[in-house]
Formats: structure tokens, sequence, C-alpha cells
């Protein structure tokens, strides 16, 4: 008695299937990459620093840009450009609605052009809202 073979001799699609959830899953990683980077408004060029503080949770991230000659020193607040007379209106509107006491850090990332008398007055704003403030810088020697 001669046996017989069941299966097609060419299944087809389920040699695909393997090799179409390796696609998919290499086309997630740059789909969710960004959703892991925290977008604070515009790229700024921040100072060398030396100094690696412990990770804050849950900040609020303060970007100064760069000024152009005669116009004040752009402030966002995460994704918000705003005025520094508003500064801690937003802050405390982004507490009330995102964590409330839960927020407690603020992360500032300044522009190296920025005036060192603008950084101390946004860090003098936040101290006293009662918030601990982090200044960000890049690691020394190393490029953007």
């Amino acid at each position: 008695m001669k046996l017989e073979m069941t299966l097609p001799a060419k299944p087809g699609f389920l040699h695909m299937l393997p090799g179409l959830d390796i696609i998919a899953l290499i086309l997630m990683f740059p789909l969710l990459g960004p959703s892991f980077v925290q977008q604070t408004g515009i790229d700024v060029q921040v100072h060398e620093s030396p100094w690696r503080y412990e990770q804050m949770e849950n900040p609020i991230v303060v970007t100064l840009g760069a000024a152009s000659a005669d116009e004040a020193v752009p402030l966002w607040v995460n994704k918000n450009l705003i005025s520094m007379a508003r500064l801690e209106d937003e802050i405390n509107q982004l507490r009330s609605e995102e964590g409330g006491d839960a927020i407690t850090s603020v992360i500032i990332r300044s522009d190296v052009s920025v005036p060192s008398g603008t950084e101390k007055e946004v860090i003098n704003r936040v101290i006293k809202l009662g918030l601990k403030c982090g200044l960000v810088g890049k690691p020394m020697g190393q490029g953007r």
C-alpha cells in the first residue's frame, strides 16, 4: 500500500505569515519611537555639564529658546509658547490638569545664547511655586 500525502505541495500563504509578523514589528518601532521622547516645543543647544542628576518623574519641561536682536526670549512650557508673565499660571494649570501634587519638578532646557538673568528669573519663579528645578545640559565632550 502506497502512502499518500494529504497536505498540498505548496501551502502558499502559510509560509509568509511569520515574515509578515516580522515586517509588522519592524514597522511598529519607528511609529512608536517618537512617543517615548519627551517633546518640548523647540530644539535648543544646551550647555555642557559634567553633572548627572537622577531622573525626575513626570516633570514639566520649560524651554528657553534663542532670541533674535530686540525680541524677548521665547518661553515654551511643554509644547505651548507663552510669555514670561504667564509662566506661573501655565505651570499651575498643568499641575491641576495632569496630576496635581504628583508633579513636583520642572526641567529647564535653556539655549546657550539665553542670558543668565533670564534663566535665574525662570528658576526663581519655579522655586517660588514649591517645585524642584533642574537645568538640562549635555554630557561634556559630546556633540548635540
